[in-house]
């Protein structure tokens, strides 16, 4: 059945475009390779890491005999959006289970649970957005995981907390642990928080042995 409406959730990529700030960062970059009034065509060269813009993560991220992007199935991918809204917690702070209980049991087997925390809307090179996001806890991660979800997306650059393992490992554990898979930075415009139940589609480009993948998420109307 052919949607009645594609809304998108993707953030673009860019040159110098926000991402995770690492701790030897390497900014995105985009050029020119071909340009049509030289080459005929219009071609371009882009070097970014796995997990810039939105992306996928794959279990490999967090498990070395995990499964890579390529390997994981396409319908992972593809399933029924419970959109869970902490747009009010304070910056840095964390996504309990207190959070996520009032939408468990909207939860149905094989949903894709997205946290909209606001921060996707805020999205920029500053300290703000970098470094003091929302991120998901290890119990909150959990309690998705035996509510039956396949997969969780969150609109901050990472689904873990800012440098600290403790923060940063638990969240990612309980899913990519558990075979789900993640994906980070999304963007939910206002008109997804209505009510509706919308079909979420995320399928990553397929890199061989991978990580994670770029995708371009969106939430389908029927």
């Amino acid at each position: 059945m052919i949607p009645k409406r594609i809304i998108d959730l993707s953030q673009p990529v860019f040159s110098n475009c926000p991402q995770y700030p690492d701790k030897n960062p390497r900014p995105a970059e985009v050029r020119w390779f071909y340009i049509k009034g030289v080459d005929e065509v219009n071609k371009e060269i882009v070097e970014i890491s796995t997990h810039t813009g939105t992306h996928c993560d794959a279990p490999f991220h967090f498990f070395d005999d995990g499964a890579t992007i390529d390997a994981v199935p396409l319908e992972s991918y593809v399933g029924w959006a419970t959109i869970v809204d902490v747009r009010g917690k304070a910056p840095g702070s964390e996504i309990t289970l207190a959070d996520v209980e009032p939408y468990l049991e909207r939860i149905e087997p094989d949903d894709v649970v997205l946290f909209n925390t606001g921060w996707g809307q805020k999205r920029a090179n500053t300290k703000e957005f970098l470094t003091q996001y929302v991120w998901c806890g290890g119990e909150a991660a959990e309690a998705i995981v035996k509510a039956g979800a396949k997969g969780a997306g969150i609109d901050a650059v990472s689904f873990g907390g800012y440098d600290d393992p403790n923060k940063a490992g638990p969240g990612h554990r309980a899913m990519l642990g558990a075979g789900k898979f993640i994906v980070e930075e999304l963007c939910f415009p206002d008109e997804v928080m209505d009510g509706t139940r919308r079909l979420f589609v995320a399928a990553p480009v397929k890199l061989r042995a991978c990580s994670g993948a770029w995708t371009r998420a969106a939430l389908w109307e029927y």
